[in-house]
């Protein structure tokens, strides 16, 4: 296995990369690796009760609070929830991104989630890992000299996703769970829209990949199999 020294994980809004793979960034932070937490939505729509500006400043702290539960940062790219769209500009915010913390490994959305935001975050960090490489693409950070691979984490229940490897989480499942409850605003928003439990269902996730796996908890990811991504070395911990 590659040393990994940088991670990326990118989610399309707050809360979507500690349920998607909370446990495999605490491992990856066990192992010394620096770890960046990013959103590309601010989280704006995630209440009923609060204003969109309270919204915004509620769900960035607590996407800062389980960031600091693995000793990792987070940032935001500010997009509006449901507003995520792959334009020139908004994949150029990505690119930074990519070029600005100069990852050895990104996490995203798998292609086939079941919300638009999410498919649409997957594409555009997909797309922009390779084109962060580009000199003739410019951002404020220069450019990569090579191409972080691209992981996907798992869909919401795993609906619709088939793993292709496998990190066992048992040590850490506590951690990861730690991490999502840091986000309480989403857990009455979630419950009366539509009926998700988001703790239960992480946990329940969990313990199917654990059972597919042959452990007790575990995550399920995806590869971006596309030249020149696919790598012959185990990158995941």
């Amino acid at each position: 296995m590659m040393k990994v020294r940088r991670v990326l994980a990118v989610g399309a809004h707050p809360d979507d990369v500690e349920l998607g793979c909370g446990g495999t960034l605490a491992l990856y932070r066990r192992m010394g690796a620096e770890v960046v937490i990013a959103s590309v939505s601010c989280g704006d729509k995630g209440s009923r009760e609060l204003s969109r500006e309270e919204t915004v400043r509620v769900r960035k702290e607590e996407s800062e609070r389980a960031a600091r539960i693995i000793g990792a940062s987070y940032i935001s790219l500010g997009l509006m929830d449901s507003e995520i769209f792959e334009s020139l500009e908004d994949r150029a915010k990505v690119i930074e991104l990519i070029r600005k913390v100069r990852p050895d490994v990104i996490i995203t959305h798998s292609p086939s989630d079941y919300h638009a935001d999410h498919r649409t975050t997957s594409v555009m960090v997909s797309h922009s890992s390779y084109i962060a490489t580009s000199f003739k693409f410019e951002t404020q950070s220069p450019p990569l000299s090579w191409v972080p691979p691209v992981y996907y984490m798992d869909n919401y229940l795993g609906v619709n996703f088939v793993p292709e490897e496998y990190v066992d989480i048992t040590d850490v499942v506590d951690i990861k769970k730690d991490m999502v409850l840091q986000h309480k605003s989403q857990f009455p928003h979630l419950k009366e829209r539509s009926g998700e439990d988001i703790l239960e269902d992480m946990l329940i996730l969990a313990r199917l990949r654990g059972r597919q796996s042959g452990v007790e908890f575990a995550e399920g990811f995806q590869v971006f199999r596309a030249w020149p991504h696919v790598r012959t070395y185990r990158l995941l911990p």
